[in-house]
């Protein structure tokens, strides 16, 4: 999964590269989006602010590629030969990622997205798009052993997965957990089989 999308060219220092990146998450945390700009970045990596701009044309797309880092890093594909054991595992890892480290970074990026075209391309590449192809195998595993049926909406399924994340992650009405995890899997289990089982 690359972020050629989101980088000016390949960094000719490793090191300062992901000093860069690591100041940029650090200061994520402890102080928000907001008070991370640009200059307290360089200021914290030890860099200047020329070298930022050499590799990324402003805060939105650094911070980009620091969620494709982290994104990168959560959640694997489980297989239990049940599907609604595997999107639980799936969904409580990726919840886990969400709301212990993801979730400010997540928030902040929406709204730049909205005002980005070529970021919220970038957002669909490194975020969402490996998401969904592990929920389409997840489906297609479970067609395989006909839990579901053949004619299943594979990317329906993946919005009913996702849209609750997305709700509870811009609004923080309500708690993205295990307990959610659970409890989704096993709505999005029932209705897949509900709506969809008279194809079989």
């Amino acid at each position: 999964m690359g972020t050629a999308s989101t980088t000016r060219g390949r960094p000719r220092d490793t090191k300062s590269h992901d000093a860069i990146l690591d100041a940029a998450f650090v200061l994520l945390q402890r102080e928000g989006y907001a008070a991370a700009t640009i200059e307290r970045i360089a200021a914290e990596a030890g860099v200047a602010k020329q070298t930022i701009y050499r590799w990324w044309k402003g805060k939105a797309p650094l911070f980009m590629e620091v969620l494709a880092r982290k994104a990168g890093q959560s959640v694997d594909l489980p297989d239990t030969g049940h599907f609604q054991s595997d999107l639980t595992i799936l969904l409580t890892g990726t919840f886990a990622a969400v709301s212990m480290t993801l979730r400010p970074l997540m928030r902040a990026l929406a709204v730049e997205l909205l005002q980005d075209h070529e970021l919220a391309n970038s957002m669909r590449e490194v975020f969402v798009a490996r998401r969904r192809a592990n929920i389409r195998t997840l489906v297609q595993r479970a067609v395989d052993r006909r839990e579901l049926p053949n004619n299943v909406d594979a990317e329906l399924i993946c919005d009913l997965v996702f849209g609750p994340m997305w709700y509870r992650l811009m609004f923080d009405h309500a708690k993205l957990d295990q307990d959610a995890a659970e409890q989704l899997a096993f709505a999005v289990t029932g209705a897949a089989g509900r709506a969809m089982g008279d194809g079989t």
